[in-house]
């Protein structure tokens, strides 16, 4: 009888053990497909950057220099891996975007030219679709790294090495 207890306890804790399993893997899972999405658009948004930047270059208040650092700021991150140096180009793309379209504010002819307003839409479009899927990646991380340092779900994730995931946040 008492055998049979303990296997009935020891196949529970099993159970157990491989349902969290599972769910660990799943919220991996999910971490990286948001991820896969946030990546994707950043490279959408980077698509508008060139565009930008020429548009930038015909602004009198804009420098030559700030639409090299611009299509520089492209390249790196788009070819950072790491999720810190990659989120500070983003934001610094992010704080150019708003230089321009505020410099161009003070030229009635930006404000009326079709090809630039379209230009505007489609990268404040770009930015909307970032912001969701920033928000969508962090909630994931979110749920992953909470999962991952409880008790005893902790133990599982060192045992089994998941990594901690990092956050993504562009600042403003």
């Amino acid at each position: 009888m008492i055998n049979a207890c303990l296997i009935g306890v020891m196949l529970a804790v099993l159970v157990a053990l491989v349902l969290a399993y599972i769910r660990l893997k799943t919220l991996e899972k999910t971490v990286k497909t948001a991820w896969m999405r946030l990546d994707g658009r950043l490279k959408d948004r980077a698509e508008y950057i060139s565009p930008v930047a020429l548009r930038a270059a015909a602004i009198p208040h804009i420098d030559r220099p700030f639409v090299y650092h611009l299509q520089s700021l492209k390249d790196q991150s788009l070819q950072t891996a790491a999720l810190p140096r990659r989120a500070a180009y983003e934001t610094e793309i992010t704080q150019k975007f708003k230089t321009v379209f505020s410099a161009a504010r003070k030229y009635p002819q930006l404000q009326q030219d079709e090809k630039f307003l379209k230009l505007q839409a489609a990268v404040t479009r770009a930015q909307m679709r970032l912001k969701r899927a920033k928000i969508r990646y962090n909630s994931a991380v979110q749920n992953y790294n909470t999962l991952t340092t409880t008790i005893p779900l902790n133990w599982l994730a060192q045992a089994f090495e998941f990594p901690k995931h990092e956050y993504f946040s562009i600042e403003k």
